[in-house]
């Protein structure tokens, strides 16, 4: 094509047909941008096929990620209403007309735990991966801040987490360094245990104890509330994931 403008071209310019030989002069231009365009936009696609194909394996791992961080915070749902179904109990007790300084001491001393349930899932690497390799940009944007708004969440959970726990510890500590935890002691029985809880007088036991209780629970409702949020965003971004992955 290209041989027979430069052909016509040298026979209008040597017929001194200049007007013509603008024209076909203009044509030859156009070609060439017509080329450029076609080039640019196969360009184009080939590069948007290639990050559709990115985007399908990215929602394959996040959805086999959110999948497994799911049972992992139902597991901790279920811990943590069992350990405040133990709470309850305690109150339960320690309110009935009949409950006196020994049932508080044996709630002490043989069931109190003061372990928590720990939340601490960090599961981040395929979110942190398409983030820093610019690869979360090829999601669907609506598609794209609903992860964001999910893995935001999550930092919410582990500062609220720490947060609470931190302060149910400084109380931890207190009560500790008064009477002691029994069920973790080195004291839990013999002569010491003994000498330690027998004269202990009951409202110091209580008050000490009332904060340490309070802020367990406080802090396994906190944590709770947070982790039931991420499963209704981790559940509702799944379903979005799916779709697209279907697509």
């Amino acid at each position: 094509m290209l041989f027979l403008f430069r052909r016509l071209r040298s026979s209008l310019l040597r017929k001194d047909k200049v007007w013509r030989y603008l024209a076909y002069a203009v044509g030859e231009i156009f070609l060439v941008v017509i080329g450029i365009y076609i080039a640019i936009q196969f360009n184009n696609w080939n590069e948007h096929k290639k990050q559709k194909a990115i985007v399908k394996t990215n929602i394959g791992i996040l959805i086999k990620t959110l999948q497994e961080d799911t049972t992992y915070y139902q597991d901790r749902l279920f811990n943590i209403d069992r350990h405040l179904d133990i709470l309850k109990g305690y109150q339960e007790r320690l309110i009935q007309p009949s409950a006196n300084k020994d049932t508080l001491i044996k709630i002490i001393r043989e069931e109190f735990r003061a372990g928590i349930v720990k939340v601490d899932r960090d599961h981040r690497d395929a979110y942190n991966s398409m983030t820093m390799s610019g690869e979360i940009n090829y999601f669907d944007k609506a598609l794209r801040e609903e992860i964001f708004g999910l893995y935001t969440q999550h930092s919410v959970l582990t500062e609220e987490n720490n947060s609470h726990f931190f302060i149910y510890l400084d109380n931890l500590e207190v009560f500790s360094a008064k009477f002691g935890l029994t069920a973790t002691s080195p004291f839990k029985s013999g002569p010491i245990a003994e000498a330690i809880w027998e004269d202990v007088d009951l409202r110091a036991l209580a008050v000490a104890f009332q904060p340490l209780y309070n802020t367990k629970r406080n802090h396994l409702n906190q944590v709770k509330n947070e982790v039931i949020l991420v499963l209704e965003k981790t559940n509702a971004l799944l379903i979005e994931l799916e779709q697209a992955r279907d697509d």
